[in-house]
């Protein structure tokens, strides 16, 4: 068992006030993760090595190939970025997995609830938004591929947990939280997050984590939702009709990867230095472009092989670490729960690495860096069991 040095209430409602300020502000949610890890470097030593498994390795690795290749870097000023910019998702990753396994079920019970409420009210500001034509693809509190991803992760959440279905009224909160969720994020129109967050959605009913009534009533009201939202606004559901296969600058990626595929395969150019190296910037219909909207294009690209190798590994290990949980516990209806949430979430985000990419995003790096300190949290109750 994980024992802080500091009372746990503190540690616990920062992790809550992180789970709150995802999306809706970044200053705050950098301002909680840099408490929550000021706190986990005053942790005792000998405590820290106790809460280190096999998670905590390969994020080590990962790390040492970026910090080795910005040493090898083409633009060496860019690339030292990553020492400011991607440090929380590090320090983060650590005290995630600190403090996870030192709460009980009850306290990680209480955050995923949180975490799930909050994405309700965050999609719910999103639709409203749209509704009100105040932007053409719902988003709320940040741009809509972030909007999107992140529902994406608590959808699948949303749709594992039990809550309490013993309960009328437990369980028709749960299906308003996952409908307006879902709502969205088909409203937010990216087509990708839209398509897997249709898969959890089938996928939960296939494993029966929820009953085909639940199901029916959350398709019935989220397509109610949806249609009328689209007859409402219609100036991007219109375009997306009149031009269906815009790729949105995704040739001109493509084009480019082609280009430098095998320019430098061991090191890569160095972290944070697509401008520079990026061959063909003229040709972007959106001159904001700042990066592949690929993960495997924009760890190979930064960090060569070796490091694309590490990220798949580690991606590898998480669903198979994953997959085992679910299997092996026995004894917790919550961590099987959680476990398809995880799973679920996991393969959405993964999924979603072909189009818009999560690793290297302030944001959505977080979410990824609670999502493997809460798998390495149930592991760790799990073992105890």
């Amino acid at each position: 068992m994980i024992k802080s040095r500091f009372d746990i209430r503190i540690p616990y409602y920062l992790v809550i006030c992180i789970m709150i300020s995802f999306v809706t502000s970044l200053f705050l949610l950098q301002l909680f993760v840099g408490m929550l890890s000021i706190l986990w470097l005053l942790e005792k030593l000998k405590e820290k090595k106790k809460s280190l498994d096999i998670f905590s390795y390969f994020i080590m690795v990962f790390g040492l190939i970026r910090v080795i290749a910005v040493i090898f870097s083409h633009y060496q000023s860019s690339s030292v970025e990553i020492f400011y910019k991607e440090i929380l998702f590090y320090l983060g990753f650590f005290s995630f997995v600190f403090y996870l396994k030192a709460f009980d079920l009850i306290k990680l019970r209480n955050i995923l609830y949180v975490f799930i409420g909050i994405a309700a009210l965050v999609a719910l500001a999103g639709v409203v938004r749209f509704n009100l034509n105040q932007v053409q693809r719902a988003e709320a509190f940040a741009p809509y591929t972030t909007f999107a991803s992140y529902l994406l992760v608590a959808f699948a959440f949303t749709v594992s947990l039990s809550f309490d279905i013993e309960s009328k009224f437990k369980k028709i909160i749960g299906i308003l939280l996952a409908t307006i969720i879902l709502s969205g994020i088909i409203t937010s129109l990216g087509r990708t997050v839209t398509a897997i967050a249709i898969l959890i959605f089938v996928a939960s009913v296939i494993f029966k984590k929820l009953n085909y009534k639940s199901a029916f009533v959350i398709a019935l009201l989220t397509a109610i939702i949806s249609f009328i939202s689209f007859n409402i606004n219609k100036i991007e559901i219109t375009s997306r009709i009149e031009n269906p296969i815009y790729l949105s600058d995704r040739d001109v990626l493509y084009k480019g990867a082609k280009d430098l595929a095998f320019k430098t395969p061991i090191f890569g150019f160095g972290p944070r230095t697509f401008h520079q190296t990026f061959p063909f910037p003229d040709e972007f219909n959106d001159k904001g472009v700042g990066g592949w909207h690929n993960d495997y294009f924009q760890v190979y690209f930064e960090t060569g092989l070796p490091g694309l190798i590490s990220y798949l590994v580690l991606l590898i290990l998480l669903l198979i670490k994953t997959y085992s949980l679910i299997k092996k516990n026995k004894r917790s209806d919550f961590i099987v729960d959680t476990g398809f949430g995880i799973m679920f979430a996991f393969i959405g985000l993964i999924l979603t690495t072909f189009t818009i990419g999560f690793i290297t995003h302030v944001v959505l790096s977080i979410v990824f860096a609670f999502l493997i300190g809460l798998l390495s949290a149930c592991w760790n109750k799990t073992i105890s069991y």
